[in-house]
């Protein structure tokens, strides 16, 4: 295995070998019994004080794995060495090896354990909205983004709930106020502003109808305002509410549907739709994340 230095980097150096050596073993490209480098070596090598060489040597002996051998050198040393009390890094590392062997790549790996942690992290999602139309886009817009599960809430029914247990409470930020007086383990999601959900869409033309399309009244509201900002004329502007039965046939004429997302899955793919999220993209990312 080739080991380089970057001496202008923010790492240091000493912690530059102690993870290079690290993934060498992990990787496979340091085998078990392999001789390393002595720290003289490695010091004239690269024009580094000996004592930064064997300091880095002694956290990954400390670490068990490498030994060195009096008179022969420095070895990796074999992952199964201490079987009955092995540090956490030889089991991290015995892990990618036995994986490695039966034909899945690091990436994979890394792949499963990151979808590991997450749902071990958080099982399920709860959306604390008293307005239950907004609850459900919500909690749909949650759910389809992170695919974990999630349900949603009354505040009024949150202090009497008690199945929050494994679950992360969230809501809009605009209810922390009510919500902060039954408990202070929620998450407050930042809702999506009208700029940002334009950003890129084509203004329509005044001659264009354009259909308004949920089940949520407030959102049929702030569409109306929205457009009539942007001077649109009003009289070529129709809400449909998804209560009513002919919802349908009255967008046909629609030369722009707007719709908020859980309402555009009820809508078949059309060129015509925009789609408007409730939550901000950087909530959503943070939630995926966590």
């Amino acid at each position: 295995m080739k080991l380089w230095i970057a001496k202008n980097s923010d790492v240091p150096i000493h912690d530059q070998l102690v993870a290079q050596i690290m993934l060498g073993i992990a990787s496979s490209d340091l085998t078990v019994g392999e001789r390393l480098p002595s720290t003289r070596e490695l010091a004239r090598r690269f024009s580094i004080h000996q004592n930064t060489v064997a300091a880095a040597y002694r956290e990954l002996a400390a670490r068990g794995l490498i030994e060195s051998k009096k008179g022969s050198g420095v070895f990796v040393t074999s992952l199964y060495k201490n079987a009955h009390d092995p540090t956490l890094d030889q089991l991290y590392i015995r892990f990618l090896t036995d994986a490695a062997a039966l034909g899945h790549t690091k990436v994979e790996v890394m792949g499963y354990i990151a979808r590991t942690i997450s749902t071990e992290r958080t099982r399920r999602f709860i959306v604390v909205e008293s307005d239950s139309k907004l609850r459900e886009i919500i909690v749909y817009e949650v759910s389809s983004q992170t695919g974990i599960e999630t349900q949603g809430i009354s505040i009024d029914a949150l202090s009497s709930y008690n199945e929050i247990e494994g679950a992360q409470l969230l809501a809009l930020s605009n209810e922390r106020p009510r919500i902060e007086g039954i408990t202070d383990k929620c998450q407050y999601l930042i809702a999506n502003s009208v700029p940002s959900a334009m950003s890129g869409q084509e203004r329509p033309s005044g001659d264009e109808l354009i259909a308004i399309v949920s089940g949520w009244e407030q959102f049929i509201s702030f569409a109306k305002l929205y457009l009539a900002a942007a001077n649109i004329d009003p009289g070529s502007v129709i809400a449909c509410r998804t209560s009513e039965k002919d919802w349908r046939k009255r967008i046909r004429s629609a030369s722009l549907i707007i719709s908020d997302s859980l309402t555009a899955t009820a809508i078949q793919p059309d060129k015509r739709s925009r789609v408007f999220p409730i939550i901000a993209r950087e909530s959503v990312e943070a939630l995926i994340e966590q």
